[in-house]
């Protein structure tokens, strides 16, 4: 009997929280498809990475989010300036 009460209460403690994150994208899954969608856009040649003309609209941040130093964005560093707000 005491399992019986406590798989209730433990279904019940778990199941609001559960379709509560089902119902709508937390802001973060909402910026991270956001910021996909820009990197698709400006990745013109589908390298992976933002380079040479592609990187024209992007010179001004490119020293703050370019951590490797390469003069290359790769899709984890645009993101990631995305995420910080260096990239609109």
């Amino acid at each position: 009997m005491k399992a019986v009460i406590l798989a209730t209460a433990l279904a019940l403690g778990f199941v609001p929280a559960a379709s509560a994150q089902m119902k709508s994208p937390t802001p973060s899954a909402t910026t991270d498809a956001a910021g996909e969608a820009k990197f698709k856009s400006a990745d013109k040649n589908n390298s992976g990475a933002l380079e040479g003309a592609e990187l024209d609209a992007h010179k001004t941040v490119l020293a703050q989010v370019d951590t490797d130093k390469d003069g290359k964005l790769s899709r984890s560093e645009f993101l990631a300036g995305v995420k910080a707000g260096h990239i609109k």
